[in-house]
C-alpha cells in the first residue's frame, strides 16, 4: 500500500507541475495572501528583513525588521524577485517602527505564513527553499520536489528556537495552517504545534506535520500522518493517541492507520459501491522526556 500511495503522490506531483506552468508564483501558494480590503496579519520570516520604498532591491533600505515583527500585507505587487530558487512577488505592507506606522514593499519570501502565537511566544513559519529527492516505485526512480518549512519560535523580540521539516511541492501544498495544542500528556512538553498542508480536493493528500516545544524551549519532531482519498474510490485515513486521550498510556504515542477501497460487487441502496477496509496498520513510540526523543517500538 506504501508503494502505491507514492505512485499516487507522484501522480499529483506531476500534475501539479503542469497546472502551475500557468500559475504566477507557484512557489508561494502554500502562503494563502490575497488581500481584499482589508490587510492580511503576518510575522516577518527572516531573521532579518529589509523594506524598501519601491518593490525592487535599487534603492536603499528604509528600514530593517526582525524575526517576529508584526506587518499586514496590504497588496501583492506585479515586481517579482527570485531567490533560493523561489520566485516571488513583492509586498506593499504596512508596519510600526519606533512608535510610528509606516509603509513599505517586503519580498514575500522574507514573511511568514499564518501567524501563530500563545502569550508572548510567536510561532513563525514559512518555507525556506526548495530541494529534490528521489524514490523507488513501480521499479523506477522518480524525483519529488519538497519545500523545506523552516519554524522559529520568537520570544520578546528573541529567536529562542529553530526546527525545519520537508512537506511534497505537490497540490497538497496549494494552502497551509497551523494550530497549537496542549503537551498532551507528554513529560515536559508545554506545547504540539501541527503545521496542515492540503488541497482540499479529492485525491489529494492532506500532509500534518506535528513538532513538540519542551518546557526547556527545545523543538522536537514527532511522527507525522497523512490522509488521502477519493470519494468513492478509495479513502486512507491516520490517526494518533496521545497520553491524555482515551486508551493513552503514558509517554506513549499511538498511530492508527485505515484504507479502505470501494468493492463494485457490493451496492448499497443507491447503487453505489461500498468501501470495505482493505488494510489497517499500527504503530507505537515511546516518548522520553528527559532526553527529548521519539523512537518507534519494534514489534
Amino acid at each position: 500500500m506504501r508503494t502505491l500511495f507514492a505512485i499516487l503522490c507522484l501522480a499529483f506531483t506531476v500534475a501539479a507541475h503542469a497546472q502551475d506552468d500557468d500559475t504566477r508564483y507557484s512557489d508561494f501558494r502554500s502562503w494563502g495572501l490575497y488581500p481584499g480590503d482589508t490587510p492580511i496579519e503576518r510575522y516577518i520570516f527572516a531573521d532579518t528583513a529589509y523594506v524598501r520604498i519601491s518593490p525592487d532591491t535599487k534603492q536603499p533600505p528604509l528600514d530593517t525588521l526582525f524575526a517576529g515583527d508584526n506587518i499586514q500585507v496590504a497588496k501583492v505587487e506585479k515586481q517579482a524577485l527570485t531567490i533560493r530558487g523561489m520566485q516571488g512577488p513583492w509586498l506593499a505592507v504596512y508596519y510600526t517602527k519606533n512608535g510610528s506606522q509606516k509603509t513599505g514593499y517586503i519580498w514575500q519570501g522574507l514573511v511568514s505564513c499564518m501567524p501563530l502565537r500563545r502569550g508572548d511566544i510567536k510561532y513563525v513559519y514559512a518555507p525556506e527553499r526548495k530541494f529534490d529527492s528521489t524514490i523507488v516505485a513501480d521499479g523506477r526512480k522518480h524525483k519529488l520536489s519538497y519545500f523545506l518549512m523552516k519554524l522559529k519560535v520568537v520570544q520578546n523580540g528573541q529567536i529562542i528556537a529553530k526546527a525545519s521539516f520537508a512537506t511534497p511541492d505537490d497540490e497538497s501544498a496549494n494552502w497551509s495552517e497551523a494550530k497549537i495544542m496542549s503537551g498532551m500528556g507528554l513529560t515536559n512538553v508545554q506545547q504540539i504545534l501541527v503545521f496542515t498542508f492540503s488541497g482540499e480536493a479529492c485525491g489529494i493528500p492532506t500532509m500534518y506535520h506535528y513538532l513538540a516545544f519542551t518546557k526547556n524551549n527545545q523543538l522536537v519532531q514527532l511522527p507525522g500522518k497523512m490522509t488521502v482519498g477519493d470519494a468513492g474510490v478509495y479513502y486512507h485515513d491516520e490517526n494518533f493517541t496521545f497520553p491524555n486521550e482515551k486508551n493513552g498510556k503514558p509517554d506513549m504515542i499511538f498511530w492508527n492507520s485505515k484504507t479502505e477501497e470501494s468493492n463494485e460487487k457490493k451496492l448499497d441502496k443507491n447503487g453505489e459501491p461500498i468501501l470495505e477496509v482493505t488494510e489497517k496498520k499500527s504503530r507505537a513510540y515511546t516518548w522520553d522526556g528527559t532526553n527529548l526523543k521519539v523512537t518507534e517500538v519494534k514489534k
